[in-house]
């Protein structure tokens, strides 16, 4: 590192919202290094503060046992109502002893290391940051970097006092302005971000075992080609496979259970793999395999994309060109994904299994369906997710903290 040369730290929790919200932080870190003159450092934030891990195990406990959504929903709401308890609004200029004791890894690591800007990749963590910065006497300057717009819905994740705050949606500003009554020039629209292939150093192994063959075969078969994705267990997907082996078998379809070898294992018992030679099922992919899946149903007219309605997920899948079919969560943060889906006609988000099977049945019968949604997931991809105009906007939103110095 150039002693002359700025410091950005990025801190990012791995462990709430399992890789999603750390592959974001990659993304824009990756992005950020080609858009300002600094050196980068991207941390993960558990190691700093033990207990932001214990709250991510409790999340993902949440995510994994709740029975249905409105569960799912109700605790994940008591966890955040807990937190923000312990850290109510405006703890940031005027924190108690037990928040500072609690503060005090971050405050110490802050001290000792002094970046010039600290970027938090969630609300909260920039919340911290704040605090932790007028307790460690610095100048460091703090920027909010909001992955999932959805979590302004949350107090917790809410705050006018970050040096700068950036955000994908200009609705997403209008709402935090709202809430909070900060500056509206530190709040700046740069529109959202989308992993691109940096989904790879968290999809792929080298100690995955490679598929026989290309999907599908060598040549595209003009089927529909499912990618069927989970990331939070749930048997819902296991039945959705095994429905589709019953009833609708040709099919090119890869189910991948996220680091759930079991999972993964148990959809392909179910489906009766051993007849279904055209089928993958995965828990880790090799690099091969990954590029080959999304090249193929980027391109097949019929490529389709089944996953919860995640909002990364959606992104991801929209700027490929590939539709989705998708089931609401429950989770809060969320609850705006099926609105983008429907209102720019990405595919479909379902509030019910029912309403999903129904919807996989009908469309895999009559794949024209999905063919609409493709060019509209297109359209969206080249007007809405430019990312050379995104990093330019980060770029100057960035630089004048820089300049400041």
């Amino acid at each position: 590192m150039r002693p002359d040369r700025p410091h950005i730290q990025v801190l990012s929790p791995r462990t709430w919202g399992e890789f999603g919200n750390y592959l974001a932080a990659t993304r824009f870190s990756r992005v950020l290094r080609g858009a300002v003159d600094a050196e980068v450092t991207l941390l993960e934030a558990e190691p700093i503060l033990n207990w932001l891990g214990e709250a991510g195990a409790a999340i993902r406990t949440i995510s994994l046992e709740s029975p249905d959504a409105t569960v799912r929903t109700q605790r994940y709401m008591a966890l955040m109502a807990s937190l923000q308890e312990r850290f109510p609004s405006g703890f940031e200029t005027d924190p108690t002893s037990e928040q500072i004791t609690e503060l005090a890894p971050l405050t110490e690591h802050l001290r000792s290391t002094a970046p010039d800007i600290v970027v938090g990749t969630k609300g909260f963590v920039a919340r911290l940051c704040v605090a932790a910065v007028r307790l460690a006497g610095l100048r460091t300057r703090v920027v909010s970097h909001v992955t999932n717009p959805g979590l302004l819905q949350l107090p917790l994740h809410r705050s006018p006092h970050p040096d700068l705050t950036l955000v994908g949606f200009a609705w997403a500003k209008d709402h935090l302005l709202a809430q909070t009554g900060g500056d509206p020039d530190r709040v700046q629209v740069v529109g959202p971000l989308v992993a691109q292939h940096d989904l790879r150093d968290f999809m792929t192994s080298e100690s995955a075992a490679p598929s026989a063959g290309p999907w599908g075969g060598d040549a595209d078969s003009g089927r529909p080609r499912l990618i069927v994705f989970c990331n939070r267990g749930g048997d819902v997907y296991l039945e959705l496979v095994h429905h589709i082996a019953a009833h609708l078998p040709d099919t090119d379809l890869v189910f991948v259970g996220y680091d759930d070898p079991d999972l993964a294992r148990r959809a392909a018992a179910g489906a009766g793999a051993e007849r279904l030679k055209h089928w993958r099922f995965h828990s880790r992919l090799t690099q091969a395999e990954y590029f080959d899946y999304i090249d193929r149903a980027s391109r097949s007219p019929y490529g389709l994309l089944v996953s919860k309605a995640g909002p990364n997920t959606t992104l991801e899948a929209a700027y490929f060109g590939i539709p989705v079919l998708m089931l609401e969560s429950g989770l809060p943060m969320e609850r705006w994904v099926p609105g983008l889906i429907h209102e720019h006609r990405l595919g479909r988000a379902c509030a019910t299994p029912d309403d999903l099977f129904h919807t996989v049945d009908d469309w895999l019968t009559h794949p024209s369906a999905i063919e609409d949604h493709k060019k509209a997931a297109i359209g969206f991809a080249e007007s809405v997710l430019d990312q050379e105009a995104v990093a330019r906007r980060i770029g100057a939103a960035m630089r004048p903290l820089l300049d400041a110095r």
